[in-house]
């Protein structure tokens, strides 16, 4: 990543829509009460500080610098519990202590690999944790995000849509990756009028 990458993100995280769906997505987890959550690939840190307003101990890695330093910046201005340091999938196994929930938000689809990655974030949860994905789906298109708008779709920076779209058409993943994986339940969940999918991975409870 880059300077100029991290601005970019930092900017979409303005934007009225992404902030909704992406709260649409924090939400389908109950509050916190002090849990830990970790935030993989937090980029600027929007997930990781909606976690934490919802009730978490919310960590955000990423192994991009300027990505780390915009998500303090953003933390501080909101006053946000959200912490954030330098750090990436393979340093999960690493952690003191396994995870109640690990997100990863547009991360899955720019791995070399999604399924070791999806079975890096399982291992790095709780028995009866989970892991919270968000990824555009094969419905995030130009098209579709013109279509949206035209519908109504308002707010600050609207047109990151299109940006957005544009960015991550065709690179949906495959969500028989999801089947595939070896958690105890998998629930689905559309945002974005379905251009967003949000996919909870359950990991079996402790016997």
């Amino acid at each position: 990543m880059s300077f100029a990458a991290a601005k970019l993100f930092d900017w979409l995280q303005g934007a009225d829509f992404y902030h909704a769906a992406h709260r649409a997505a924090v939400e389908q987890l109950p509050p916190g009460g002090g849990k830990l959550w970790v935030d993989v690939g937090c980029g600027p840190g929007l997930v990781t500080r909606l976690a934490a307003a919802r009730g978490y101990r919310a960590i955000g890695v990423d192994r991009d610098r300027h990505m780390i330093a915009a998500a303090q910046r953003r933390a501080a201005r909101a006053a946000s519990a959200a912490a954030f340091q330098i750090g990436d999938i393979d340093g999960l196994a690493a952690m003191p202590a396994r995870a109640d929930v690990i997100s990863a938000a547009s991360l899955l689809a720019v791995v070399d690999d999604p399924a070791a990655a999806l079975t890096a974030l399982l291992a790095a949860v709780k028995p009866g944790g989970c892991v919270l994905v968000i990824e555009p789906t094969a419905a995030m298109t130009p098209a579709a995000a013109d279509t949206l708008i035209g519908h109504g779709l308002g707010g600050k920076r609207v047109n990151g849509l299109r940006l957005w779209a544009r960015a991550r058409h065709g690179r949906a993943i495959n969500p028989d990756l999801f089947d595939m994986a070896r958690a105890n339940a998998v629930h689905y969940a559309p945002v974005l009028a379905g251009l967003l999918g949000v996919w909870m991975l359950r990991t079996a409870a402790a016997q």
